[in-house]
């Protein structure tokens, strides 16, 4: 779902920050399109905005079953801190 059709919705997209152990190669799919992935050092960064828990399991089912670990999961800006004009 896109920003524009989360807020018809009525949700508004969290930015969450994902580490995961190995370093992804391939161009981001699935539930990774749209998502910024980068890679070094033996991890891989996965950003990009999340719109709901059911966006969020499925990357994390996505990861999991494919027997990538995760390392952190985290909102990549505080949760509860006033929006930045």
């Amino acid at each position: 779902m896109t920003s524009a059709a989360a807020g018809r919705a009525g949700n508004k997209p969290i930015r969450y920050r994902i580490v995961v152990r190995g370093e992804l190669r391939a161009s981001p799919t699935g539930p990774l399109e749209g998502l910024s992935v980068r890679s070094g050092g033996g991890f891989s960064v996965i950003t990009g905005d999340i719109i709901d828990q059911s966006q969020l399991h499925g990357i994390l089912n996505w990861l999991g079953g494919r027997g990538i670990e995760i390392v952190s999961l985290s909102p990549a800006e505080g949760i509860g801190e006033p929006e930045k004009s």
